[in-house]
């Protein structure tokens, strides 16, 4: 009940009191005035009656006394008149009929009115012949007392209800402070921290809400600063502090993820980058040149690959004046083009003044199908030596080694083949729990995952797959056919408690029509849309959080669930964690691997939890492969694992 209820039952009550005790208190006085004037009434009447009775008494003349009797009688303001000798004898009685017109029964039961008798003496002379007795009729008494108790009802009422009214409207006109504290307490509950500038001019109600505005300050702070902390962590970890690219330990870490996870479908490209003549441009022309000159190269990497849409890729300097960009889910043409714009774009070094020479490096590039992170390394590297010896800003990669008979199809051969799967429903999906860490018999979630067929029933490697959709065009077109089909079977009986996580590829929750799509899709099947989550990567969505934002929103609206995939995997600050309503996060799984004996990743971990669960997020590890990663992360209090140390991926009957 809202406190304007309560107010307004308090005020109820005191105004029905107030009009109890003035109606008791208006009635009681009416009714003792009211017996007077009966008492008062009945003994003039009397008086005056035996004064006029007296000279006929001693005439004997009894026809006129019992006239003027029954006249006093019949007037009817009296219910009793008698008249008795000397011996107390009646002689003449009158009585009438107590008549109460327009006076409820509960009314005269409630108030009885006395009715006094009036007497006097009736006298023949000098000597007395008898006397009269008249009681008063209190059925005008009753309708007076009854018009008076209505009217004071009727007066009360009206005056109670305006005043009401006005106490209503100016309770709400006060209270008006409370509900903005109500929703800037809402707004905190959901990462937000409004500030009040209208003050209340109430002293109690102004303390309020400068306690609010000061705690919604604090919170704001409190988070910033957790962020802040973050950033400084993963800062002074995993960034190299001169160019702000990932340095050799992140690199390692996610070349090492990337190479030995055993969920990792992808097709990947390393791409080796490597300045030239570095140790003589710093002799020749001083450190703070060359430190401008990595700088430079770093901004010049980071500026070409953002050119690209939808580019799942990080960008490092291992060692001196060596940069590697890493793509995740390509293909070799797609890699090459890349390399290639690169190598175009290292001569705007020398245009932008970092260098002197026209010479400025080299490009080397190796595609990973499933070799060891060594394998991939020696590969790189002799793809590099190879583009120094082709000439100047030179790129070269090597040879594809596919031996499949995939690694023959042309792009058009693909679009068919994907066509065709699409349309013959050749997707079949398996499912991998989530295991909560509170409690390893509970699943928190299931992961949705992709097994395709080609046209011979042979499995086609979804590290072949997922890179020609991307290239093609047709992951919307995947992304709508795997929500469909888990629609569907979230709503049969068996699975009726499940909840079921889809990662969509970014460029789908970008796409205006997509999203109208799914939303559509969602109210279809509102019974089980509060039991389907979507989860999108980190680093392909946050560089438009507006974007990212309004999907949240979306999905909140229909009952479904939103998380990120690979947090952490980027360099953006978590802050936009804060401004966001997700139900979970999904670390990346290179910061689950081999976490018991990676103190720094336990201390990332650990504080990515603590800013997680403030704002009320869920946060999830993934790629958990042994036991003892899986104790360490129930350690820092992670709330749910998946990987092949915890269960692995069955087919969804």
């Amino acid at each position: 009940m809202t406190l304007l209820r309560q107010l307004i039952i308090v005020i109820v009550i005191l105004f029905t009191l107030l009009f109890a005790g003035s109606v008791i208190i208006n009635v009681n006085n009416t009714r003792t005035y009211l017996n007077n004037q009966l008492r008062t009434i009945s003994e003039d009447m009397a008086t005056s009656l035996g004064m006029s009775l007296s000279p006929h008494i001693a005439k004997q003349e009894m026809t006129i006394v019992e006239s003027m009797i029954s006249a006093v009688s019949d007037s009817g303001y009296y219910r009793e008149v008698v008249y008795t000798d000397v011996n107390g004898k009646p002689v003449v009685v009158r009585r009438q009929e107590v008549r109460i017109e327009g006076v409820p029964a509960w009314f005269v039961n409630l108030i009885p009115l006395e009715t006094p008798r009036g007497e006097a003496q009736v006298m023949a002379g000098w000597v007395q012949a008898g006397s009269v007795a008249i009681a008063a009729n209190p059925g005008y008494a009753y309708a007076t007392l009854w018009g008076n108790s209505v009217d004071a009802f009727w007066w009360f009422l009206g005056s109670s209800a305006v005043a009401l009214l006005a106490g209503v409207v100016a309770l709400r006109f006060i209270l008006r402070p409370l509900r903005a504290v109500e929703e800037q307490a809402k707004a905190i509950c959901n990462r937000e921290y409004l500030i009040q500038d209208k003050v209340p001019w109430t002293l109690d109600l102004r303390s309020v809400v400068a306690a609010m505005n000061l705690m919604s300050a604090k919170v704001k702070e409190m988070f910033k600063e957790q962020s802040d902390a973050m950033e400084r962590l993963r800062a002074g970890t995993y960034v190299d502090a001169l160019t702000g690219l990932a340095n050799r330990q992140y690199f390692d870490l996610q070349l090492k993820q990337l190479t030995k996870s055993r969920t990792s479908s992808s097709t990947n490209a390393l791409l080796f980058i490597e300045l030239a003549d570095f140790k003589s441009f710093n002799e020749r022309m001083g450190y703070q040149a060359g430190d401008k000159l990595l700088k430079g190269c770093a901004e010049l990497i980071t500026e070409v690959c953002k050119e690209v849409p939808n580019l799942d890729y990080f960008a490092a300097r291992p060692s001196g004046a060596n940069f590697a960009v890493v793509i995740v889910d390509t293909v070799d043409a797609d890699a090459l083009a890349l390399a290639q714009k690169l190598g175009a774009a290292l001569a705007k070094l020398k245009e932008r003044g970092y260098t002197d020479s026209d010479r400025v490096g080299h490009i080397g590039v190796a595609i990973h199908r499933g070799q060891a992170a060594g394998q991939l390394l020696s590969e790189a590297d002799m793809a590099l030596r190879a583009a120094q010896v082709a000439g100047p800003n030179a790129v070269h990669m090597n040879e594809a080694k596919g031996t499949d008979e995939y690694s023959t199809y042309s792009a058009s051969r693909w679009m068919t083949v994907l066509r065709d799967v699409l349309t013959e429903c050749r997707v079949v999906l398996h499912r991998q729990p989530v295991v909560s860490c509170a409690d390893e018999a509970k699943v928190l979630q299931y992961e949705t995952l992709l097994r395709i067929f080609g046209d011979d029933g042979k499995l086609i490697p979804a590290n072949v797959i997922i890179p020609m959709a991307k290239h093609l065009h047709l992951t919307q077109e995947f992304d709508k056919h795997i929500v469909t089909d888990a629609l569907t079977r979230l709503a049969r009986p068996e699975y009726a408690s499940d909840v079921m996580a889809i990662n969509l590829f970014p460029m789908s929750i970008r796409d205006g029509g997509f999203v109208a799509w799914l939303g559509d899709m969602l109210k279809t099947h509102a019974g089980v849309a509060n039991r389907i989550a979507f989860e999108v990567m980190e680093h392909g969505v946050t560089d438009n959080l507006d974007a990212l934002r309004g999907w949240v929103e979306r999905m909140a609206e229909t009952g479904a669930r939103t998380g990120l995939d690979q947090v952490g995997k980027g360099f953006r600050s978590f802050s936009y964690l804060s401004t966001l309503k997700l139900d979970y996060i999904k670390i990346d799984g290179g910061f689950a691997r081999g976490i018991q004996e990676n103190r720094d990743n336990q201390f990332f971990v650990d504080s990515l939890v603590k800013y997680a669960h403030g704002l009320d997020i869920q946060v999830i590890a993934e790629s958990v492969e042994t036991r003892e990663e899986w104790d360490t992360l129930k350690s820092l209090r992670v709330d749910g694992v998946k990987g092949y140390g915890v269960a692995r991926p069955s087919e969804w009957a």
